[in-house]
């Protein structure tokens, strides 16, 4: 028997032992891939320690993120511009706008270890057992969500579809519609991201984006 914390990183590796034959690499908490596209993560989400019933519960679960090369060098230009440091290529996060999206509630739900009422400290091994049988089925769907997002134009498609862009989504929709070069859906996509501020400082914003998004798209 083992408590909450030795059980999640017992679990933990065997999720990065999981992830492997899918070409991730990586730590307890966050698993990477680079690919052509750009960089695929698999991760831990941040733990919850919740009472049920007068009993502790340590909840967490899988996440996934899909950061494409592009918005990686926009990020660091914009870093550059704040004078922060530069993101190392493996490290990149971002957009984080879609990367769970079509997934079913019952692999992005959290899991939860209970502490055994017979054994004070330790973990119901019932709970590590459930858990252990559920790791294959997310690690696969995590690992294909983030993979699948970074085949050519697929992240920048699935947010052009999206019903109810937001100021976000049209950010990354510039960024990474510059990467096909200039043309009347980079110029729309100007006008909407512009449309999301009334703001002076937000203006100045959205130009400076756009001039960036400009000079990217006139390379190709």
């Amino acid at each position: 028997m083992v408590g909450p914390d030795s059980a999640l990183r017992r679990l933990m590796r065997e999720a990065g032992k999981l992830l492997q034959p899918y070409g991730f690499h990586g730590s307890e908490a966050r698993w990477v891939r680079v690919v052509p596209g750009g960089v695929a993560s698999v991760g831990r989400t941040r733990t919850l320690r919740t009472w049920t019933g007068g009993q502790q519960v340590l909840r967490f679960g899988l996440d996934s993120s899909a950061t494409p090369t592009a918005w990686w060098e926009f990020r660091n230009w914009r870093n550059a511009q704040l004078g922060l440091p530069l993101t190392p290529f493996d490290q990149a996060t971002g957009p984080g706008l879609i990367d769970d999206h079509g997934m079913p509630d019952d692999l992005t739900q959290l899991w939860g270890l209970h502490l055994d009422p017979t054994q004070p400290g330790h973990t119901l091994q019932t709970d590590i057992d459930d858990i252990r049988a559920e790791l294959p089925r997310r690690v696969h769907a995590y690992a294909r969500r983030a993979l699948r997002l970074l085949e050519p134009d697929r992240y920048l498609d699935e947010l052009l579809a999206a019903p109810d862009p937001g100021v976000g989504t049209w950010e990354a929709i510039v960024v990474l519609l510059a990467d096909r070069g200039p043309g009347p859906q980079l110029d729309d996509a100007f006008m909407r991201f512009r449309a999301c501020f009334e703001d002076r400082d937000g203006s100045a914003y959205a130009e400076n984006l756009i001039a960036y998004a400009r000079g990217r798209a006139a390379l190709d």
